[in-house]
This record gives structure tokens, C-alpha cells and sequence, in this order.
């Protein structure tokens, strides 16, 4: 059974034009399995203070029951880090003017947000990225994917070889990510991220890909590893976070 907890914002840091972490309190039952860990935040709906939490017991069966102007605003997000009761979630701002990223613009210490996610205990965690014994990993994401790299990445052990790709609106938001590794980085600013895949020497012996953000740049990026190059599909992650030309609603 998930936790699903109000948490409360102690924080809140630019750390780049197109990025923002806000530091919740109240995330004592919550536990994240480290990687690109999943979350549901819930937001409150215009003239709420805060969101209307469903009970843990059958939470999406009660909340697919709410009245349309109670359900709060629901979204996947992944925890970037955990102190005790405090969690960080990293937004990428994107943009757009989503009302996840509305939301994260205008928090301020007291601000609520909902969170459903593992609870203490709960095996297996939500995540996607399960490598098996590869000799290289591919690591490739666009903005939208950085939390979750940026976190899987600082879990590489030190004799992991990771070859990472990263798509950012901006060359101010370039960063040094953490990790033990052997990490070689290139970063795509303001696109072209599948042609970087497509155009790199990658090294020989047997790979393992994570891909994420938005749809069709995660396709064309699948289409040349599985087509091209003849990678099976199965052992590796695809995931569409999001598609060009719709809005977070």
C-alpha cells in the first residue's frame, strides 16, 4: 500500500534558469528506492488551500470518484533526495505553464503538496531503471529527465561506464553531476539530442539504455538503437515523459 502524505515546503532554490528544487517536510512514511524513483504529487484546485488527499486504502479508486472541482491536479515526479521526513523534488520548468510548474514558481515555505509514494518497506520501489550486469550504459534524457538522471547517475558504482546524453534550453543550465563513475557527458543545448545519439561512437560489449523525455525524440532515439543498430528492446527503457505541441493540461 502507498503513502500518501501532505507535505510541506521548507525550501525552495533556483539552481538554473530552467530549474527548481523544492525542499518538502512531512515525507516521514514515504521511501524512495533511489534511481528515477517515482512519485504522484497532487495539487490543490483554485480556491483550495491545499489538495484533498484520497486515503491510502484505494487512493486512485477514490480519486477517480472526486467531484471535478475537489480532485486535485495530479502528476509523476521523481524524488532527487531524502533526509529523514524532508524530500527534494527538482521541477524542470520547461517552458510551459503547466500548473506543475505554476505551482513549484509560486511555493514559498508553508505551501502544500500532496505526495503518493512508496511507503517504508514497500519492495519492489517504483522505478524504471533496472540494469543487468551491462558493461556500458546508455544514459540519454531532455530536461524533463534531469532529476532522474541527475539521481542515477550519483548511484553509479565506481566501476560502472556510462556514456550520457543531456538536452537543456539553456548553457546555463549545464551542470556537474555527482557520481563515483566513469561518466562522459555531452550536452545538447536547445536540441538536437537524438542527432548526438545517433552521430556518437559508442563503445563495444554489451549495453544498457535508459531514455527518457519528451515522446518523439525518445522514438527516433529507440528506432536507431533497436533498427540501426540492432540493440534488443527488451533489457532497456524507453520513456515518453511528455509530447511536444500538448500541454501539461
Amino acid at each position: 500500500m502507498p503513502a500518501v502524505v501532505m507535505g510541506t515546503v521548507t525550501g525552495v532554490r533556483r539552481t538554473s534558469p530552467s530549474f527548481l528544487t523544492v525542499t518538502l517536510a512531512g515525507c516521514s512514511t514515504l521511501e524512495t528506492g533511489g534511481f528515477d524513483q517515482r512519485i504522484k504529487i497532487l495539487l490543490a484546485q483554485p480556491g483550495q488551500d491545499e489538495p484533498v488527499l484520497p486515503p491510502a486504502e484505494d487512493w486512485y479508486g477514490v480519486y477517480r470518484e472526486m467531484a471535478d472541482d475537489v480532485r486535485p491536479v495530479m502528476r509523476t515526479f521523481t524524488i532527487r533526495a531524502q533526509r529523514g521526513e524532508e524530500i527534494d523534488i527538482e521541477f524542470a520548468l520547461h517552458g510551459d505553464a503547466g500548473p506543475a510548474a505554476a505551482w513549484a514558481l509560486s511555493a514559498a515555505p508553508g505551501s502544500r503538496l500532496g505526495i503518493i509514494g512508496p511507503e517504508i518497506g514497500d519492495n519492489p520501489k517504483a522505478y524504471q531503471y533496472m540494469p543487468r550486469r551491462p558493461d556500458w550504459q546508455l544514459l540519454v534524457g531532455d530536461d524533463t529527465a534531469v532529476p532522474a538522471l541527475a539521481s542515477i547517475i550519483s548511484a553509479l558504482p565506481a566501476d560502472a561506464v556510462a556514456r550520457v546524453f543531456v538536452q537543456v534550453p539553456h548553457a546555463e543550465d549545464v551542470r556537474e553531476f555527482e557520481t563515483a563513475a566513469q561518466v562522459k557527458v555531452e550536452w545538447c543545448v536547445g536540441g538536437g539530442l537524438a542527432d548526438a545519439v545517433r552521430s556518437a561512437e559508442l563503445p563495444d560489449g554489451t549495453p544498457y539504455a535508459w531514455v527518457a523525455g519528451e515522446t518523439s525524440i525518445v522514438r527516433d532515439i529507440r528506432r536507431h538503437l533497436t533498427g540501426t543498430l540492432g540493440w534488443d528492446s527488451k533489457p532497456h527503457y524507453f520513456g515518453g515523459y511528455w509530447k511536444a505541441g500538448q500541454s501539461e493540461g
